[in-house]
């Protein structure tokens, strides 16, 4: 591909890229819309909200690859989409056994994933909420900074025990503590506006959000983003490269090492440059024509190449025109009294003879050394006649 052609092709290339992740984008922005990770950036996910209590200095971590609380004292459950199993139900029992907390954030995405949850901790599910504005239902914020609070559409809760009702909306519970067996503690949200990247900075969201963590006694805060579906086999950082960002990724690594490919770039240490002002010598330069030669896979245009330098070095030093052929370049040379005819011609003879084969690396080596012997020698009788 001609030189000229290579920058039209990379740019070509990124503005493929560029169309790809535009697509891409397009295509995820509607589901990104309903997503409730911590990670997203939508309307129902939570990354305002972690993002948020990090820059307020509080502990927060999330729960991925596996569903391990033992460094977790809060657990945000918020609007999980994967199936708890019991031995994960057992884990989040033992949190609140060992005096851990957990808020429970459900909605109409997730109640029925919640379903158990909220059986495990005796809590019924009313009717659906509207949309409207929660209010306390009792003192519970001790800064008292909680009055209105956006909520809907999600479901209610029964008011019936253990529940002791936060919020209602309309005569309906929509916030609510849970007593466990005098250790840990269990607040239940039937809606999930008030944590949402949306609903936080509306009314008192981010108050209430604060004043449940204060109740919850603080400690190492875990946003729940295994049962957001990064189990082992996408987890953490990694699963951003599962959406477009993973495909421009792999598109633009392509286009990087086709442009290197195409304008012949060495990806490796670069071979230190020689003084400029070194005149090379002809076994120098023989040896270097003869690795250019040797990559090129033409072994034998090396031989040839040394004939002609021969010629044209003993034509210098006799006059003889190096154009001849060989045989009459020989014979030139013999007619001026020349004693070293005879070797000249064996040279030339053995030096076309390789050049019509392949000989290997170490003929073609030694065969410089002949040629760059023979032609010293000769200087060296010129210099000396009178």
């Amino acid at each position: 591909m001609r030189r000229t052609l290579q920058p039209l092709v990379v740019l070509l290339g990124a503005l493929a890229v560029l169309a790809v992740i535009a697509i891409a984008s397009a295509a995820s922005s509607g589901s990104d819309q309903n997503n409730p990770s911590s990670r997203s950036a939508g309307r129902l996910g939570t990354l305002a909200l972690y993002t948020w209590l990090q820059r307020l200095g509080l502990p927060v971590h999330r729960v991925s690859g596996s569903f391990d609380l033992g460094a977790t004292d809060v657990l945000i459950e918020y609007a999980p989409s994967v199936a708890f199993s019991q031995v994960e139900m057992d884990a989040l029992a033992a949190l609140l056994r060992g005096g851990g907390d957990v808020i429970l954030v459900t909605g109409a995405q997730s109640i029925a994933v919640t379903q158990p949850l909220l059986a495990q901790l005796n809590v019924q599910v009313g009717a659906p909420l509207p949309e409207g504005t929660a209010v306390p239902a009792q003192p519970f914020d001790g800064t008292n900074r909680v009055h209105r609070v956006p909520v809907g559409p999600g479901y209610s809760l029964a008011p019936v025990p253990p529940l002791v009702p936060l919020l209602t909306s309309n005569s309906d519970v929509v916030a609510a503590a849970v007593q466990v067996r005098s250790a840990g503690r269990a607040y239940v949200i039937g809606d999930t506006e008030p944590f949402s990247n949306d609903g936080l900075r509306h009314g008192d969201s981010a108050y209430f959000v604060l004043s449940l963590l204060q109740r919850s006694r603080g400690g190492n805060i875990g946003f729940d983003e295994f049962h957001h579906g990064e189990g082992t086999s996408s987890n953490g950082v990694a699963a951003i490269f599962d959406g477009p960002i993973g495909v421009a990724s792999v598109l633009l690594a392509v286009i990087v090492l086709a442009s290197l490919a195409l304008n012949g770039r060495r990806v490796g240490r670069p071979i230190p440059a020689s003084d400029p002002n070194v005149v090379p010598s002809a076994g120098s330069y023989l040896r270097a024509m003869g690795q250019l030669f040797s990559r090129s896979r033409q072994r034998g245009a090396v031989a040839a190449r040394y004939a002609d330098e021969l010629k044209r070095r003993v034509g210098e030093l006799t006059g003889i025109d190096a154009h001849l052929m060989d045989g009459d370049f020989v014979a030139a040379v013999a007619a001026s009294g020349d004693d070293r005819a005879w070797s000249l011609e064996q040279l030339l003879s053995k030096l076309r003879t390789m050049g019509a084969s392949q000989p290997d690396a170490s003929s073609l080596l030694t065969a410089a050394r002949e040629v760059d012997s023979f032609e010293r020698a000769w200087a060296d009788r010129a210099q000396l006649r009178p």
